[in-house]
Parts: structure tokens; C-alpha cells; sequence
């Protein structure tokens, strides 16, 4: 029954429709912006995690691999990652800043449309006093006309012209986000590509490194002579109890 009562939503005007997309295009651009930061203080985290790894490594002599040579691959990926992140800086995060702007310039706008507005209707309930007024004052209702004249033409221009900014910036949305996120994209994708060329020779050292130690491991342990593990003696232990006899009961004096 309550259902027969609602109102029926009213169809958006194209002024309704853009202020919502362009509310939401700002929102989703603010989220955006803040996952990038986000990211980007990440990556930052595991340069520092990577220039502890390289600082450890310069102490170890041992490890089966050339300890230096995993030293360049660290420094080398660190410094691929920086450079991955000034790409980003320079392509996407500038586009953003950008676009900050301009929704900075459609809320000036917007409210500058608004005061226009506030501005003719206080000179419309002038003009509507002087007209009322008897005898009306010739001079200053024809001044009053004058300056509400000057103010709703403000307020039409600056209307007009938010209108087609709004109009704009729903058609060119996806002009303008489409290389903001291909370069974000190409930017990881460039960063990953040079860090695989960089560790690729020594991730084949290293497996070749571990597959010779594990067979040389295999070897070791085949020539081991174990005679028991751990279960096996406690099956010895309970295999001797049920062996033994039990004593015989002492006497007992009736």
C-alpha cells in the first residue's frame, strides 16, 4: 500500500543531471588521488625495505652466490622503482593536480553564479518596493530597474557559462582519464618489465646454485647409516614392558 502513495521521482534537468555527474566525477577523482598517495608511500616503504636488503647483503660472505652481484641487482631495482615513481609524478599525479584545478574553478563558479543571483533578487524586491509605493520615485525605480537589468544578465552569462563547462567536462571525462591511467599502467608495467631483465640472470644462478646443493644434500643423507627413529624405539620400549613377567603376589598370613 505504501507503494501506491509514493511520489513518482521527478525527471532530472540537464543542470540536475551534470551537477550530479560532475559531483561524482570529483569524488571518484579525490579517491583516486588519494590511492595513488597511497601507493605511492608503499612503493617508498619497500625502497627503504630494499636498501636495508642491500646493506645486509654487503655483509654476508657466504650464501652460495656472488654477494656483490646481488647487491647491483638490489641497487639496480631500487633505482628502477624511483624511476617508476617520477613517471607516475610527472604523467599521472600531474593530470591530477590538474583536474583539481579545474573542479577548483567550477566550485568558484558556482558560486559565483550564486551570488549573481542573490544579487538580482534583492534588486527584483526593490524594483517590486519602489513600484508599490505611491507616488512612486521616478529616479530611483528607474535605477533600481537598471541595476536588476545589469545583475540578471550577470547571473544568465555566469549560468550559461557554468552550464557549458559542465557540459564539457561530461563529454571529455573519458578523453581525460584514459592516458592518466594508461600511463599509470605503462609505468608499472615498464618498472616490471626492467626488473625481470635484471634479476632473470640471477634467479638461473640461484637455481642452479640450489639444485647442485640439493643433490649434494641427497647424497649426504643416503649415506647416513639411521637405525631407528623415534617411533621405532618407543615400539622397542613397549615390545620389552610386555616381555618381562610380572612378580609374583607376596604371601599373605591367614
Amino acid at each position: 500500500m505504501a507503494s501506491l502513495f509514493r511520489r513518482k521521482k521527478q525527471p532530472q534537468t540537464e543542470e540536475e543531471r551534470l551537477f550530479a555527474e560532475y559531483r561524482k566525477l570529483e569524488k571518484r577523482t579525490q579517491a583516486l588521488s588519494n590511492g595513488i598517495k597511497s601507493w605511492k608511500a608503499s612503493q617508498l616503504n619497500l625502497c627503504k625495505g630494499q636498501n636495508k636488503m642491500s646493506s645486509c647483503l654487503k655483509q654476508v660472505s657466504k650464501i652460495g652466490l656472488d654477494p656483490s652481484a646481488l647487491t647491483r641487482c638490489v641497487d639496480l631495482i631500487t633505482t628502477q622503482r624511483h624511476k617508476m615513481l617520477d613517471d607516475v609524478r610527472l604523467t599521472t599525479q600531474a593530470s591530477m593536480q590538474r583536474l583539481h584545478s579545474l573542479f577548483n574553478n567550477m566550485n568558484g563558479a558556482t558560486k559565483k553564479r550564486a551570488q549573481a543571483k542573490s544579487e538580482a533578487d534583492n534588486l527584483k524586491k526593490k524594483v517590486d518596493k519602489y513600484y508599490h509605493q505611491y507616488p512612486i520615485p521616478i529616479e530611483k525605480y528607474k535605477n533600481a530597474v537598471k541595476l536588476h537589468t545589469e545583475a540578471t544578465e550577470r547571473h544568465t552569462k555566469a549560468h550559461d557559462n557554468l552550464l557549458n563547462d559542465l557540459r564539457c567536462i561530461s563529454k571529455g571525462k573519458y578523453d581525460f582519464f584514459e592516458p592518466c591511467l594508461e600511463s599509470l599502467l605503462l609505468a608499472q608495467l615498464t618498472y616490471y618489465r626492467r626488473v625481470w631483465k635484471t634479476l632473470e640472470p640471477a634467479i638461473h644462478e640461484v637455481e642452479s646454485t640450489e639444485t647442485l646443493s640439493t643433490a649434494a644434500n641427497m647424497e649426504r643423507l643416503k649415506s647416513l647409516s639411521i637405525v631407528t627413529g623415534p617411533q621405532n624405539n618407543l615400539k622397542a620400549r613397549m615390545m620389552s614392558r610386555k616381555s618381562v613377567k610380572a612378580p609374583n603376589p607376596p604371601n599373605t598370613v591367614v
